[in-house]
């Protein structure tokens, strides 16, 4: 949550059934942190969905290989024979 010390009254409407949700699971004196935490938890959501979608735009990175854990794979053998081979001269 937010560690921000200033906090402002709003006023908001909210449907009637929601209302009843709410106050069926959460004590009269903790709405404001939960509304507040649910309104950060969103955004964050919000937040990550559009900077999915951003990345998405991008062009690949590494366009030549096709399959990411077979060239780890790779480049770890090839590193582990090198340095073997370091080892042994």
């Amino acid at each position: 949550m937010l560690n921000n010390t200033t906090v402002v009254r709003i006023n908001i409407t909210i449907p009637k059934e929601l209302i009843y949700e709410l106050e069926k699971e959460v004590p009269e004196r903790g709405k404001s942190s939960f509304i507040s935490l649910a309104i950060e938890e969103k955004l964050i959501r919000e937040r990550r969905k559009d900077a999915l979608k951003k990345l998405s735009t991008l062009p690949p990175a590494f366009k030549d290989i096709k399959n990411s854990a077979e060239f780890v794979e790779k480049m770890r053998t090839t590193d582990d024979k090198n340095r073997s081979k370091e080892l042994t001269e």
